[in-house]
């Protein structure tokens, strides 16, 4: 896939989503792949701000962990502004984060507890490269969730506890694939490769829009690759243009700098490029802010190791269902 780009300072740590049902998605991410519970914290006041909204606003949020170390899903439910769903007819070529694909030791074992937790798969299992495939719709945060079956022949590569689930990608649907490949080679100084090393055209099927046609590139900076994708048909339906980061779905994905300085230096580089973030927090080592941008939806991070249990990123005690 070759190496990383220039900017190699930053790393993919965190999917970020907004859960209609919090318990809901803990449990199929729990039971269904495996991933491990790092905790949970309540969110109001200054630190909120960096999701552009108001002190007076509130959110609890959870984080759970896999395979490879320093990465996250993180989920979030605010009851201040209260979470508006996705549109009813929502597509995974609408435009934004959509889609993402965890890799699993025990595929039998992951369909078998997509079965006890009421989910249907949206088509039936493929295979790829003698390993099988399986998508269905997550119906907390309503974006579709890849299951991929690991083993030695697979295109991906995660270091760790192979029992441990592995994010392998996130896929963002853009309008512009030609501008979306210059900011994330350019601007985020990403590596990029054919789309085609991931997904072959007759996987949209797995995910619900077969015959759809796309172009697209994967870009990575080692570890979980992007996905970025232009749908010509069907063509991708924008976002509501009163959308707020509490709203339902996927937020954003985010990318750890090593430093503070390399976070704003990585902000600078956005600023100059149009993408400027509503609201930084920084203090003591830590730099955080959101590009809230429609299809540029980021997250930076500056986060000294004394953080990572505060904000998710080591292991806490199992859930109490599963201790049963």
């Amino acid at each position: 896939m070759g190496s990383p780009g220039k900017h190699a300072m930053l790393k993919i740590m965190q999917l970020g989503m907004n859960s209609s049902d919090m318990v809901g998605s803990l449990r199929i991410f729990s039971e269904v792949f495996g991933f491990v519970n790092a905790g949970g914290q309540a969110l109001w006041g200054p630190p909120i701000r960096v999701q552009s909204l108001q002190d007076g606003d509130r959110a609890m949020l959870w984080w759970l962990l896999g395979r490879e170390r320093g990465v996250q899903l993180e989920l979030f439910h605010h009851s201040s502004p209260k979470q508006r769903p996705l549109r009813p007819d929502w597509r995974p070529s609408d435009l934004g984060w959509v889609r993402f694909g965890v890799a699993v030791s025990d595929f039998d074992a992951a369909l078998r507890a997509l079965g006890s937790n009421g989910i249907a798969p949206l088509a039936e299992p493929v295979m790829r490269d003698g390993l099988r495939r399986v998508s269905f719709r997550e119906p907390y945060v309503g974006c579709v969730v890849e299951i991929l079956e690991d083993g030695p022949a697979a295109r991906w590569s995660v270091a760790g506890d192979e029992r441990l689930p592995a994010l392998v990608y996130a896929t963002s649907s853009v309008s512009d694939v030609v501008s979306a490949r210059s900011h994330y080679e350019q601007v985020l100084g990403m590596t990029v490769a054919e789309i085609d090393l991931l997904h072959q055209p007759g996987d949209e099927a797995c995910w619900g829009i077969d015959g759809a046609v796309r172009r697209g590139f994967l870009a990575h900076l080692g570890g979980v690759w992007l996905e970025i994708v232009e749908y010509q048909s069907p063509r991708g339906r924008p976002k509501p243009v009163d959308y707020r980061t509490s709203d339902q779905g996927i937020v954003n994905v985010g990318l750890r700098a090593e430093t503070a300085g390399e976070a704003i230096a990585t902000f600078d580089r956005l600023a100059a490029s149009g993408l400027l973030s509503p609201h930084r927090v920084e203090g003591d080592g830590l730099v955080s802010g959101y590009i809230t941008d429609f299809e540029r939806e980021i997250e930076i991070v500056a986060l000294p190791d004394r953080f990572d249990a505060m904000l998710g990123f080591e292991p806490s005690d199992p859930f109490i269902a599963a201790m049963t």
